[in-house]
């Protein structure tokens, strides 16, 4: 059976509908329509892929675009919803930014880590400053993948976090989606961790609290879409599934070649850019409770 590769848990809901065992619960936060996806049953979490928990969609549209404050509303917006799900109390979060740095629909995490600001060594070094400047404490890294490193990306954040104990990870990862019309439009935050590459078959071990012994919060933005899944779609759409046509056609489509195509926005170098300074802005807010222009004062 053709399974449609995507890693947003509404798309989930959208093919299976009622009976995929998510519950939606839609409502709009500055102009930004935000979807919450209830994964709540054993069924849920078969069909999704997808542990019990929160899933957060936002629509931001194409931000690359965006005047200077609709950026910054848009970057408070997931901020508020991500400090929603950060811990409250004492302690570091450590910030993983998950992806291949040389490619870039895979770049998301490595580039979003760069514009952090990062304080732990400074409530160390310098424990004055830290608290005068009001600062979070924020660390973080970009691990690389395994054919970089021959180390799983879990084992070695499993590491860094018995090394240092952070109250909380945070995971940034380029997703897949099903749509073009949700490419590089949408970010997806989850309490439940990840899987990495599960959108795009190429599933890695598992990132969640049951890993780590921490609570695990992970965000990211679809930067492709699986091509097979979206010719299927249209097909599907315009064709309907009684075409005499169409038993054919998907199965053309469903080729070992046409498996491997991803499809990804011709911009993808300056929507990555953009993408990755949102995701940082809001992550900086979230953890320093600062506005952008207090946070642009330590970052550029």
């Amino acid at each position: 059976m053709f399974e449609k590769r995507t890693d947003l848990a509404l798309e989930i809901r959208e093919l299976h509908g009622e009976e995929s065992g998510i519950d939606i619960e839609e409502t709009e936060k500055n102009g930004i329509t935000v979807t919450t996806a209830n994964v709540n049953s054993s069924k849920g979490e078969e069909l999704s892929g997808k542990p019990q928990g929160r899933y957060i969609t936002l629509d931001v549209g194409k931000i690359w675009i965006a005047e200077p404050k609709r950026f910054e509303l848009t970057a408070k917006t997931l901020a508020d919803e991500l400090e929603s799900l950060l811990p409250k109390g004492e302690g570091c979060v450590l910030a993983v930014g998950m992806g291949n740095e040389q490619i870039t629909p895979d770049s998301l995490g490595p580039r979003t880590v760069k514009k952090l600001l990062i304080t732990r060594h400074i409530k160390k070094i310098d424990s004055a400053l830290y608290t005068s400047a009001g600062f979070g404490c924020l660390s973080a890294i970009a691990p690389g993948v395994l054919g970089q490193t021959g180390i799983e990306t879990a084992e070695i954040i499993k590491n860094v976090v018995n090394g240092i104990k952070p109250k909380c990870v945070i995971l940034i990862d380029a997703l897949a989606s099903r749509r073009l019309s949700r490419l590089a439009t949408t970010v997806q935050i989850s309490d439940r961790g990840i899987n990495p590459g599960s959108g795009v078959s190429n599933k890695r071990a598992e990132l969640s609290e049951k890993v780590f012994g921490v609570p695990v919060i992970s965000i990211g933005v679809p930067t492709v879409v699986d091509a097979a899944t979206l010719a299927y779609d249209i097909l599907e759409e315009h064709h309907g599934k009684e075409d005499s046509d169409f038993a054919q056609v998907i199965e053309k489509i469903l080729s070992s070649e046409g498996r491997n195509m991803f499809v990804t926005p011709k911009d993808n170098d300056i929507i990555a850019q953009k993408t990755a300074n949102l995701l940082a802005c809001a992550i900086n807010m979230a953890v320093h409770k600062m506005d952008i222009k207090e946070i642009s004062e330590y970052i550029d």
